[in-house]
């Protein structure tokens, strides 16, 4: 399945901005819009006698319509079309989507990307085996500066950080960009049903950008990640199990209108 993306073919602008630009949502820019979603992920799993290959996808378009609320944008999204699959020792699962398809996430996106979830879609338990799409809206918008930053600054904040880079120019209007990084390292015990608790050391590493048009807001955004979990033997874990994900996601904004 492919998607024509827009605004991909551009290049660097001729005249740069100087002045900080402080980026924010609304619901006039997210209301009524389309888009376009890719992920393909790479996964490596390995113990101290074996280890194993598998690789997973998906492509989707989205549909959105906002409204502004108290400090941010109540916002309603939906899949308007979705294939996922998953392959692992030469077996390809891909289940159907229908269940999904349709079905509405609704939550309330801040001014500078924060998402706080009320409601997501029933996901099929065939379906969930091969994708994690409960949350598939909870980072789906990057997060925003809550400073100006003129080109080349940054700005961190906790485990993020942002910074402005050179303009771009697309059919004649100057966008900006922005390098968005975070590096996060999460500790977690699970019982697993065994008096033994498992610890579960996890580090996740992302590198991403994204364009954004001053007067439309987001235009797209690339995310590379890379999720390395390790576990000792501990309980029923006989042997140390230690894994490695690496994922590359693309989001673009489509032409046309979602409300008909």
């Amino acid at each position: 399945m492919r998607y024509a993306f827009t605004l991909i073919a551009a290049g660097p602008a001729h005249a740069q901005g100087t002045a900080p630009s402080l980026p924010a949502y609304s619901a006039s820019q997210l209301h009524c819009s389309r888009w376009a979603e890719s992920s393909r992920s790479e996964i490596e799993t390995a113990t101290d006698r074996k280890s194993s290959q598998a690789a997973a996808g998906r492509e989707g378009r989205w549909s959105f319509r906002a409204r502004d609320t108290t400090g941010g944008v109540a916002l309603e999204g939906w899949y308007d079309s979705l294939a996922v699959w998953r392959r692992a020792e030469g077996v390809e699962l891909a289940p159907d989507t229908d269940g999904v398809i349709g079905g509405r996430y609704r939550g309330r996106l801040g001014i500078r990307g924060a998402y706080a979830a009320a409601t997501r879609p029933f996901v099929p338990d065939e379906l969930a085996e091969v994708a994690e799409l409960g949350g598939a809206l909870d980072d789906f918008f990057p997060l925003l500066p809550p400073t100006g930053l003129a080109p080349d600054a940054s700005w961190r904040g906790g485990e993020t950080e942002i910074r402005r880079l050179a303009d771009t120019v697309v059919a004649g209007r100057r966008m900006l960009r922005f390098g968005a990084d975070s590096r996060r390292e999460r500790n977690q015990t699970v019982p697993r049903g065994d008096t033994v608790p498992i610890p579960i050391r996890q580090t996740i590493t992302e590198r991403g950008e994204f364009t954004w048009d001053p007067s439309a807001g987001l235009a797209n955004r690339t995310r590379d990640i890379v999720v390395e979990t390790s576990i000792p033997a501990a309980g029923r874990v006989r042997q140390p199990v230690r894994s490695r994900v690496t994922q590359h996601i693309e989001l673009a904004r489509l032409a046309g209108s979602a409300c008909r």
